[in-house]
């Protein structure tokens, strides 16, 4: 094969991935090329690998890399009819499950969650050390950052000593740090 039918061949796979034909493969003449060994071209999406429920329609998930982030699912739960079940009923929220080889969280009563919008979920989980060192990043003591968030001195000195930081000034923070020009 030559580097244009591999990039033909690429672009399909990328392709049939999106509309869910990874199993398919491709014949060329006598050469039969796989999509597994296309998609390696491409590089393979994250999915997920396991997920365990935690309260208030929080997830803690890991991700195929191995990373594992804590998730609040409540803004797309709360958002569609479709899952008025899982949102009234904790113990079907509980059998939450990776489905579709790691493409979906799926519920017992069939409600499924692409992935797509679950890496979309901003983080809304952060620690005092995280919270001081975007505040160090910035070269901003707690009266500064107090005000430009808005917030007294005093919650600011809570949250850098453990206070649970509220979801609002979590993503606050983020914001700021990734606009900041220090």
């Amino acid at each position: 094969m030559n580097v244009c039918e591999v990039a033909a061949l690429a672009s399909l796979a990328c392709i049939l991935v999106c509309v869910g034909g990874a199993d398919l493969n491709i014949e060329k003449g006598n050469d039969e090329v796989w999509m597994s060994q296309v998609l390696l071209l491409q590089g393979e999406k994250n999915r997920l690998k396991r997920v365990h429920p935690l309260t208030g329609y929080f997830v803690r998930v890991t991700w195929s890399d191995d990373v594992t982030e804590i998730k609040d699912l409540g803004p797309l739960l709360l958002n569609h009819r479709a899952f008025s079940k899982v949102r009234s009923d904790s113990d079907l929220f509980d059998t939450v499950q990776v489905g579709d080889q790691g493409r979906r969280l799926v519920w017992d009563d069939g409600a499924s969650l692409n992935i797509s919008a679950i890496e979309k979920l901003p983080r809304t989980s952060m620690d005092a050390s995280e919270f001081k060192s975007i505040m160090a990043d910035l070269h901003l003591n707690s009266d500064a950052l107090g005000r430009l968030l808005g917030l007294s001195r005093r919650a600011i000195t809570g949250y850098r000593g453990g206070v649970p930081i509220p979801n609002a000034v979590v993503l606050a923070m983020r914001y700021v740090a990734q606009r900041w020009d220090a």
